[in-house]
């Protein structure tokens, strides 16, 4: 690992780890299956080096003084390795951030976690990645990934949220889901006609679990702020509303992941916005 997110410490072995309240984050450089161009593979790297690059700091947080110890432990793969991050976050009460990556790698970090009845799954996402098959012929993809978590977690529809969607694979599939209320919908369209209303059943679902896990698909902005997503779509929402949601969800929220990250080398948009990103969600955290 060549830079470490800006203000975290190396700390490439997880065991070395004994502090309390930390931040620990992690990398999954990796696309399983893209119907898309390419790209997010590159972003936890690309997301590292910005981070020295970003002057949009928040006036109220300042990294050098945060009361929790940030580690940033590279990127790797394996369920082993992912498995000893979660055992350390549980043992020292700390959180967890992860950098994707496609949205397949969601499945691959929860399913490593600790998920019970008092455990709630939240996905901020354009598209509602409820496909049975996508491609067609393919089960485990970014776009089955929360068919196959609630699969194989044995998940009830109250436990789990997805905020923000606003396309759809072009099958009846995800429909007939959200149709059947096998998950809890907000819609982008919802929120911007009623936000408090919106932020209200947001709270009330939160307030409801113990646990929380949030998965952040940067293609839940509207296309404008996003422009170099393969997945961007017109009609999403906007990086204030997404900070207003993230402000009721980040304190109950002990593991993140940010996925879908797509840049070009001329246009860093998305990168600039994913940084300032992590820096509001550990101001959250370091405001609790």
């Amino acid at each position: 690992m060549k830079n470490t997110f800006v203000g975290f410490y190396r700390k490439e072995s997880v065991s070395d780890i004994n502090e309390k309240n930390s931040i620990l984050l992690f990398g999954l450089p990796f696309e399983r299956v893209k119907a898309t161009p390419g790209g997010s593979k590159k972003a936890p790297k690309a997301i590292r080096k910005h981070s020295y690059e970003f002057s949009g700091v928040s006036m109220k947080y300042d990294i050098t003084k945060s009361k929790s110890v940030y580690f940033d432990l590279g990127d790797f793969w394996g369920s082993n390795k992912i498995a000893e991050v979660w055992k350390k976050a549980y043992d020292l009460d700390s959180k967890i951030l992860v950098l994707g990556g496609d949205h397949s790698i969601t499945f691959d970090t929860l399913s490593c976690s600790e998920i019970d009845d008092k455990t709630a799954i939240i996905w901020l996402d354009s598209h509602a990645d409820l496909a049975d098959e996508y491609p067609e012929g393919i089960i485990q993809s970014h776009g089955t990934v929360f068919t196959n978590l609630k699969n194989f977690n044995k998940l009830k529809a109250n436990q789990l949220l997805l905020i923000g969607g606003h396309a759809f694979t072009q099958t009846s599939t995800e429909h007939k889901k959200i149709n059947n209320n096998e998950v809890n919908f907000l819609p982008t369209q919802q929120i911007m006609k009623s936000r408090e209303e919106s932020y209200n059943i947001i709270r009330e679902f939160v307030e409801k679990f113990d646990r929380v896990y949030l998965s952040i698909d940067v293609d839940v902005l509207d296309q404008s702020f996003v422009p170099t997503l393969g997945t961007a779509e017109p009609f999403g929402l906007t990086p204030q509303i997404l900070l207003e949601i993230l402000e009721i969800i980040i304190p109950n929220a002990m593991y993140v992941d940010i996925v879908e990250t797509q840049f070009k080398r001329r246009n860093k948009i998305v990168l600039n916005f994913v940084v300032g990103l992590i820096f509001q969600i550990l101001q959250i955290w370091e405001t609790i």
